[in-house]
C-alpha cells in the first residue's frame, strides 16, 4: 500500500486535495490537527491516507478479492505458491534443454537456487521471547513458529523479523466500513461495555462520514443512563451541525428513524453495559431490535485482557455484531490481545482509536500495521 500525508487549511480541502491525487478508492488511515511549519499559531488538517498503487489485470483481481475473502491468504499458502512457481520454472527449463539438446539434464547436474543462511536458534528464540513478552497467546505463537520452520531455508536474519510481520498480518482478520453510500439511510450501532469510549468514537466516525464523505449524517442516543451522556453527543451535535434524537423507550426509535429516513447514515449510541448483567444487556437490545440495523460494531478497550475481551464478545455477540473497534491503543502496554481476540472469535477488526481527540484519533484497521503495532509497540503516525 502507498502511504501519504496530506495538510491544508481545512479537512475538506485536504480531502480534495488527496481525492485528487490518489482517487476516491483511496483509504483514509487517520487524521489530525497539526501545527504549521511556517507559523506555529496556525493550525493545518492533516490526512494520512493509503492506496494500493499495483495494476493487476481484471481477472486477476476477481481472484485476488475472492482470496482475500475467504481468509486463505496465509503465509504458508503464500509460500508453497512461490515453492510451486520455482518448481515449476525448473521444469520448463529442463524441457527446454531436453527439446533443443536431446537430452535431460540429471538431477546431480542441476544448479540448485542459492539458499539464505538459516537463521541461528538463538535469534528465533528471541522472536518467541518478543512475541510472549507482548502478550501473544501461546497458540498463534506456535503457528507462527510453525510456518517458519516450514521454510527456514528462506529465512535469514536481515528478512526474519519482516516474515514474522507477515505471519502476524496474516492471522488477522480486518473489515473497512463502507462510507460510500449507495442507499440511503444505512443505520449504524455500536455497543459495548462501560467506559470504552463508545460516545467519542460514533462522534468521530459521525465527523468523518460528515466532512470527508459529504454525507447527511444523523446522531441517535439511547445512553439516557450515565451522567451526562447526552449531553456529551448533544454538544458535539451542535458544533458539527448534526441532527440529534434521543430515545428513552425501545417503543421511541421507529418513529425517530422516520425522522431521519431521508439521512445517508444514522448511527446509534447505546449505553454502556455490564456483560456479566444480562438484564442491562437485554435492555439494549430491546431498542435495537426495534428498527433494522445494517452493520453493529463491538467496542473493547485494548488496555483490557485477552481473556477479558474473549468473555465480554461473547457475551455481546447476543447483538450480532460483525466487527470490533478497538480503543486506547494508545493507553495500552502491550497489543498481543487484538490478534488473540480476532483468532480466537474469528471476528474482525475494524478500526483502531488512540486518543480522545475527534475526528483525529481514529484508524482503519490495516493488517501491517496492526502487525508492526502488536510486535514493536509503536504507535505509527
Amino acid at each position: 500500500m502507498h502511504i501519504k500525508k496530506y495538510r491544508a487549511a481545512s479537512l475538506k480541502e485536504a480531502t480534495q486535495i488527496m481525492k485528487s491525487e490518489l482517487g476516491s478508492e483511496a483509504l483514509i488511515l487517520g487524521t489530525k490537527v497539526v501545527a504549521d511549519e511556517n507559523d506555529s499559531r496556525l493550525k493545518l488538517y492533516e490526512i494520512t491516507a493509503g492506496v494500493d498503487k499495483f495494476e493487476i489485470a481484471e481477472e486477476t483481481k476477481a481472484k485476488v478479492i475472492k482470496q482475500n475473502l475467504s481468509q486463505s491468504n496465509s503465509f504458508a499458502d503464500e509460500m508453497k505458491n512461490m515453492s510451486a512457481k520455482i518448481y515449476q520454472q525448473n521444469q520448463n527449463q529442463k524441457q527446454r534443454i531436453s527439446e533443443t539438446y536431446g537430452v535431460t539434464p540429471k538431477v546431480e547436474n542441476e544448479v540448485e537456487t542459492p539458499k539464505a543462511k538459516p537463521v541461528e536458534n538463538d535469534r528465533m528464540k528471541a522472536i518467541i521471547k518478543n512475541l510472549t513478552e507482548r502478550e501473544v497467546q501461546k497458540s498463534v505463537v506456535l503457528s507462527i513458529m510453525e510456518q517458519l520452520k516450514k521454510y527456514k531455508n528462506f529465512l535469514s536474519k536481515d528478512n526474519l523479523e519482516n516474515y514474522v510481520q507477515t505471519c502476524l498480518g496474516s492471522l488477522i482478520l480486518t473489515k473497512t466500513l463502507d462510507l460510500n453510500v449507495k442507499k440511503q439511510n444505512k443505520v449504524i450501532a455500536l455497543v459495548g461495555p462501560t467506559g470504552v469510549g463508545k460516545t467519542t468514537t460514533i462522534a468521530k466516525l459521525a465527523l468523518i462520514a460528515k466532512i470527508i464523505h459529504k454525507l447527511d449524517v444523523g446522531l441517535i442516543s439511547i445512553d439516557t443512563y450515565r451522567l451526562g451522556a447526552i449531553d456529551q453527543l448533544k454538544s458535539f451535535a451542535d458544533v458539527s451541525h448534526t441532527d440529534f434524537l434521543v430515545a428513552y423507550e425501545p417503543s421511541e426509535m421507529p418513529a425517530l428513524m422516520k425522522k431521519f429516513s431521508k439521512k445517508d447514515i444514522v448511527f446509534i449510541d447505546t449505553v454502556g453495559r455490564n456483560h456479566k448483567n444480562d438484564a442491562q444487556l437485554k435492555t439494549n437490545l430491546d431498542f435495537l431490535e426495534s428498527v433494522k440495523i445494517d452493520e453493529t460494531f463491538l467496542v473493547l478497550s485494548a488496555t483490557s485482557s485477552t481473556r477479558n475481551l474473549i468473555e465480554i464478545a461473547k457475551k455481546f455477540k447476543i447483538f450480532n455484531y460483525g466487527a470490533f473497534i478497538m480503543s486506547k491503543i494508545d493507553e495500552a502496554v502491550v497489543h498481543g490481545n487484538i490478534i488473540n481476540l480476532s483468532t480466537k472469535t474469528g471476528s474482525p477488526i475494524a478500526f483502531l482509536t488512540n486518543g480522545q481527540t475527534i475526528p483525529d484519533d481514529i484508524i482503519s484497521a490495516d493488517k501491517d500495521y496492526i502487525a508492526n503495532l502488536i510486535y514493536t509497540g509503536q504507535l505509527r503516525s
